[in-house]
């Protein structure tokens, strides 16, 4: 009958299994462990009379797992991997909360992350997020920012992660029903009605379009308003394409062939980068760009 102290047992054997399999030695395993190679040695060979099989080839070449260990072996990391998540859960509880300023563009949290808050929330309950989106970015007063470089080239940080953004033309399904698509860039800035946000009608990529236009009818520095405008018929304007999953209304003019991918960065002040509050939001970003297929690059 297994008992509690048996299934203790049993897992360190498994772990240590694994440390040997990984490092490819016992004395390397056993020393990264501050384990003595004797201890490390006997508790494979326990394993091994527990399983009435042999586990680990022993040679000048190393050590080596045999079919046998290599059938457990990812059974094994899975629960490691589960004794990690735990530990994470449970680590420093009292750092894993409070709150936590965030600096974000106008629009990304509204229109994209803001129905996963609660993923977050959940994890972490003791945890209060400021989402900032209407001053200005400084990094001296805020934890957390999520910009853009191009748009903020005077701010620096330590660099969490990194994700592109593309943006590109839309409008709404009502401005199509009345005006109708246009048919290519000189017919958009010949005939149709623009609304743009001042950030990024000022990036030369698109100042060298959009000063040909005939009919900008609406500039403003708030990116809701616009939204708002654009989404109830008022015109046609560039947007990050994450504003797709905002509303069904929005539709992408993918032929007028025009695309322009930005970097965005998640930054940080150095002296907080390697805090549990930190960690635990770069843990829900990267989750949440997994889930939404969105390639992301961590840094820290």
């Amino acid at each position: 009958m297994s008992t509690l102290k048996t299934k203790i047992i049993l897992l360190k054997e498994l772990l240590a299994l694994k440390e040997v399999v990984d490092k490819g030695s016992i004395q390397i395993a056993a020393g990264e462990n501050g384990i003595k190679n004797s201890n490390l040695s006997q508790m494979i060979r326990n394993l091994e009379h527990r399983f009435h099989t042999k586990l680990i080839n022993r040679g000048a070449s190393g050590s080596l797992p045999t079919n046998s260990a290599q059938l457990i072996y990812n059974d094994i990391c899975v629960i490691e991997e589960e004794l990690n998540k735990i530990s994470e859960n449970f680590v420093d509880m009292d750092a894993l909360s409070g709150s936590m300023s965030v600096w974000t563009e106008e629009g990304l949290f509204g229109s994209f992350i803001l129905k996963d808050l609660s993923e977050f929330y959940g994890k972490y309950p003791k945890i209060r997020l400021e989402l900032l989106m209407r001053r200005e970015p400084d990094i001296s007063t805020m934890d957390i920012l999520i910009i853009k470089p191009k748009l903020h080239p005077n701010i620096h940080g330590t660099v969490l992660f990194k994700f592109k953004t593309h943006l590109k033309f839309y409008t709404s399904k009502k401005y199509l029903a009345e005006h109708g698509a246009p048919k290519n860039i000189n017919d958009l800035l010949e005939n149709h009605n623009l609304c743009m946000v001042i950030r990024y009608m000022n990036l030369p990529e698109i100042q060298s379009i959009i000063k040909r236009a005939k009919h900008l009818n609406t500039t403003s520095d708030s990116l809701a308003l616009i939204y708002r405008l654009v989404n109830d018929g008022d015109g046609i304007t560039v947007f990050p394409s994450w504003f797709e999953e905002s509303s069904k209304n929005l539709v992408c003019l993918n032929d007028l062939d025009f695309e322009l991918e930005m970097e965005t960065q998640c930054i940080c002040r150095t002296e907080i980068a390697e805090s549990p509050k930190v960690g635990a939001f770069v843990n829900f970003f990267m989750d949440f760009c997994k889930g939404h297929q969105v390639p992301i690059d961590i840094y820290f």
